[in-house]
């Protein structure tokens, strides 16, 4: 099981790796063209800009409904399979992992936020994502837009202080504490935890990992390599909506079989 588990840690690389050359790619695109428009490849750009005639078809060529339709799509695969864009896919997420990794420490995070304290800041991206939502309504979408992290990279070499604090913050606190953006910030996180949920008052039922409680031996080692910081030990499936699905936890488990990832029995 636990060559099993290296395996999928290698594919998830290789898939990270991936994504990141390809959103480094329309990055330089980007930047040399001038286009400035690397944030309308974001999928929660639908949200920042709303879905009206001007936007879809005028503001970013191709870009901008082509991430309307992928975001649509990874909305839509949270419902069945969980988080799985934060931990393969999404370019700002792997730039986070390999920050922490600079530091190497016997634990992901040897450092952690209280349980407690962690599910009330967890809650920020879900006032984010209202805030961005308001603005988009009240036709002040820009205002959120100059603190996007992902509209600030398609500025380099010319950022504004906005978006280099946000950017700052996202590199030093990936630091300290990893996934910083994606645990309390991100506003598309929030929504796709949102559509988990509904996809849960449906009746569908989504991946989760899985603890065995006859071969635990509660050594709490996949919660100290958990980058999301949830209590794996709370329950025998993790319901939080915020697990990433990565199979850190599978991986670092010392009893083979033990920590997996199924679908919840009824």
């Amino acid at each position: 099981m636990r060559k099993r588990n290296s395996r999928t840690q290698i594919i998830r690389l290789l898939i990270q790796s991936f994504f990141l050359i390809l959103g480094l790619g329309i990055l330089c695109f980007v930047i040399i063209s001038g286009r400035k428009a690397i944030h309308n490849a974001c999928p929660y750009a639908a949200v920042c800009f709303g879905l009206n005639p001007d936007t879809l078809f005028r503001l970013a060529y191709v870009l901008f409904p082509t991430a309307v339709i992928l975001g649509l799509i990874f909305l839509i695969s949270s419902i069945f399979w969980g988080r799985k864009f934060c931990s393969y896919i999404c370019p700002l997420g792997t730039f986070q992992e390999g920050i922490i990794q600079l530091r190497k420490p016997k634990y992901r995070m040897k450092t952690r936020v209280p349980f407690f304290y962690e599910r009330k800041l967890a809650k920020l991206k879900y006032l984010v994502l209202i805030i961005t939502s308001i603005l988009v309504i009240g036709k002040l979408a820009y205002l959120y837009i100059r603190y996007c992290p992902i509209y600030a990279l398609s500025q380099i070499p010319f950022l504004d202080l906005g978006g280099l604090f946000v950017l700052g913050i996202i590199a030093v606190g990936a630091f300290f504490t990893e996934r910083l953006w994606c645990r309390f910030l991100c506003p598309y996180a929030a929504l796709l935890n949102i559509f988990q949920w509904l996809g849960g008052i449906f009746g569908i039922k989504r991946l989760k990992v899985r603890r065995n409680l006859e071969s635990c031996i509660d050594c709490r080692i996949c919660n100290m390599n958990c980058p999301m910081n949830i209590d794996l030990l709370e329950s025998e499936y993790v319901n939080d909506p915020n697990c990433i699905g990565c199979g850190l936890c599978a991986e670092k488990c010392p009893k083979p079989c033990t920590v997996t990832e199924c679908r919840e029995e009824s």
